[in-house]
Order: C-alpha cells, then sequence, then structure tokens
C-alpha cells in the first residue's frame, strides 16, 4: 500500500491520507477530493461545523509511508523547497510539526492566533478557515520575523465557531472557539 496525501501548499499542512493500493494515487487533487474537502468539527451546541478545504487551495502528493498520517494528518506537513528553475517542489518525507496550545480566541478585531516560540529568520504563514452559520470565512495573514502571533481580520456573531487554524511549521489545529 503506498501513501498519498491532501495537503495546503500554502502552509505544507497535510489535511487528507490515503492508502493505495495498486496505482498511485492521481496527481489531480480534484479527482480525489472533487471541488473541497470538507474538514468537520464539533462546535458546543450547534452540531458540526463544516470548513471546505476548497481544491484549488490542495495539493496531492505520493508520500513515504508514514502511518501517523492516517491518524492525525494536521500534525505533519509537506517539506517544500525552491528547485533549480525557482518552481516549489514538495519532498515525499512528511515532517512531524510541532505541536502547540497557546488558546486561540476571538477578540474585537478578529481571530487572534499566537505561537509558543517565535520564526526569527523569516515571517510565517498563517491560514484559517472559520465557521459563520453557513458562511465560511477564509482568513490569512503573516506573523512577522520575531514575532509570535497575528490578529486575523473578521467578524463574526458571538458563541462557538468551527475554526481550521493552519501556521506554518506547527501542527494545525481544528477546535472550536467562542466568541464572547
Amino acid at each position: 500500500m503506498a501513501l498519498s496525501v491532501v495537503y495546503v501548499p500554502d502552509t505544507g499542512h497535510v489535511v487528507g491520507a490515503l492508502g493505495v493500493t495498486g496505482e498511485s494515487a492521481p496527481d489531480d487533487v480534484g479527482a480525489l477530493v472533487g471541488s473541497a474537502l470538507p474538514v468537520r468539527v464539533a462546535v458546543d451546541g450547534a452540531g458540526t461545523a463544516v470548513l471546505p478545504l476548497r481544491a484549488r487551495q490542495l495539493a496531492a502528493l505520493a508520500a513515504d509511508d508514514e502511518p501517523g498520517a492516517f491518524a492525525d494528518p494536521l500534525a505533519f506537513g509537506v517539506d517544500q523547497v525552491e528547485g533549480p528553475d525557482g518552481t516549489v517542489v514538495a519532498k515525499p518525507a512528511l515532517l512531524r510539526l510541532a505541536p502547540w496550545s497557546t488558546p486561540l480566541e476571538f477578540d474585537a478585531n478578529g481571530l487572534v492566533v499566537a505561537v509558543p516560540v517565535a520564526n526569527t529568520a523569516a515571517s510565517t504563514t498563517v491560514l484559517a478557515l472559520v465557521a459563520a452559520g453557513e458562511e465560511t470565512h477564509l482568513l490569512a495573514g503573516t506573523i512577522a520575523p520575531g514575532g509570535t502571533g497575528v490578529t486575523l481580520p473578521v467578524t463574526v456573531d458571538t458563541g462557538a465557531h468551527g475554526v481550521l487554524v493552519l501556521v506554518a511549521g506547527w501542527a494545525g489545529r481544528l477546535e472550536p472557539v467562542t466568541k464572547r
């Protein structure tokens, strides 16, 4: 059985893993997930929030064997390097990403994302999906070099919301976040 993963090229996060017998999985991510990969999270008192990752935001890769990717795909990332011609090339070996538990929260300006350790060498890409009723907000930002956080502008109602946060180099977080 060969491992194939679906990942977010902007941050490198694996968001889905599948084992394929025989031929390898198609490189066309749309053939694997359709128009979107629905990511689901239980939201306190509100049932389940569905956060769709659009196929155009994703890529597929035949990866080296990593059984942990099936149980917790958000804990893994795809190493992407610049090739000799300047294009980005994904390596097949998956990286285990650092876990973090700094609370995610909403303030008056948006979703506050803070990591425990700063990347002093470069800015860090942050992507988030926030479920707000029938709508899903796609948020993007960066943590400046030497910084540990960013506020992603979004307006949501008071209450619990399903949130997917992807910070480059850190394990992905899929959880409910309550705006007070």
